[in-house]
């Protein structure tokens, strides 16, 4: 009997920007039933000194958080327009195209920020994450060891070498980078995720540690319980009580997040597939489909469950359901002719 595992992986944000771009059209330019108490005051500062660079790239900033990029490029263009000669403008001009992922544009703007100044350690950094994405490792670690070179305590510098030396398979130095940036900045939330995920590979309870120590940083974020909920999961082969360990990881992000289907899921499977707890299994892939009706993994699973009760035509009924929403779904055909006796 084949049990299929779904889960749904989380990683930490990379590189430039955790925010990616929803839309990058049809925002209209400074609606006035838009206007907040934040716009109002920099639109003020604009009025009063309308050749001030700084504001323009104050307002571009404050569209960039609202994800208005059409409005923060325009504020850019203007800012250039009244000073081009400082560093900052292309930094936020490129972070924009970033955020649109405009991967190429964005490194652009950053080797023209640096042109204004070399020693911008931002631009280094940001030029160097785009070159990890594009696989050039080489060039990557030109920029961060120069931006080292001009502060030598950059936690971000230290976390993108444990990126690079993960992607390349160094796991020792990208274990040993992330290490430094948290004795950098005790508080990097992302440094902590990556080296909890490089020890959970291992199944070294290392995991638990870091993933435990962004739970106090973010106690409300699902990411960190979610990656610990896992740890204990896939570890209950060698400590039978990670399981209720798992149990009450999941328990949290229910409570975090109701809707969050892959909790009731995964705790029906540990039910299913570690246990053999059938009804209790049945009980959690119910939940997991209340809060997301098209979920076939779960109907697929819970009709594992019914099977093992010799509840024949509820197995039945739930192959069907499953391959009714996913036709292509391999394991619940074969399962449903195991059922029918074909």
């Amino acid at each position: 009997m084949i049990k299929v595992y779904f889960y749904i992986a989380f990683a930490a944000c990379a590189f430039i920007a955790c925010d990616t771009a929803t839309s990058s059209t049809a925002q209209s330019e400074h609606p006035t039933e838009q206007l907040d108490s934040t716009l109002m005051r920099i639109n003020a500062k604009i009025e009063a000194e309308p050749n001030n660079y700084a504001h323009y790239l104050e307002r571009a900033t404050y569209y960039g958080t609202l994800q208005n990029y059409v409005d923060a490029m325009k504020d850019i263009e203007r800012a250039i327009i009244a000073d081009s000669a400082h560093s900052e403008i292309y930094l936020l001009k490129g972070d924009m195209h970033f955020k649109m992922l405009n991967e190429k544009e964005a490194y652009k703007e950053y080797e023209h920020c640096l042109a204004f100044d070399a020693n911008n350690t931002d631009c280094l950094l940001k030029k160097a994450a785009i070159d990890i994405l594009l696989k050039n490792y080489s060039l990557a670690i030109n920029h961060i060891n120069a931006a080292l070179k001009i502060n030598e305590t950059l936690p971000y510098a230290y976390y993108l070498k444990g990126r690079m030396y993960k992607e390349t398979g160094d796991t020792t130095l990208a274990c040993s980078s992330y290490q430094t940036a948290i004795e950098v900045d005790p508080t990097y939330y992302d440094a902590y995720i990556e080296a909890g995920l490089l020890f959970h590979r291992q199944k070294h309870n290392l995991a638990k540690e870091y993933y435990n120590s962004a739970i106090e940083l973010r106690p409300r974020t699902v990411e960190p319980w979610y990656n610990l909920a896992m740890f204990y999961q896939e570890t209950g082969f060698k400590y039978k009580q990670n399981y209720q360990l798992a149990f009450a990881a999941y328990d949290t992000i229910a409570s975090i997040d109701p809707s969050f289907a892959t909790a009731y899921f995964n705790k029906g499977f540990i039910h299913l597939e570690f246990l053999q707890q059938y009804d209790s299994a049945v009980v959690e892939f119910s939940k997991a489909i209340e809060k997301l009706p098209n979920y076939y993994q779960a109907y697929y699973n819970r009709g594992l469950c019914y099977e093992s009760m010799n509840k024949i035509k509820d197995a039945e009924n739930d192959y069907r359901q499953a391959l009714r929403i996913q036709p292509t779904y391999t394991e619940a055909a074969k399962s449903l002719s195991r059922v029918l006796g074909e």
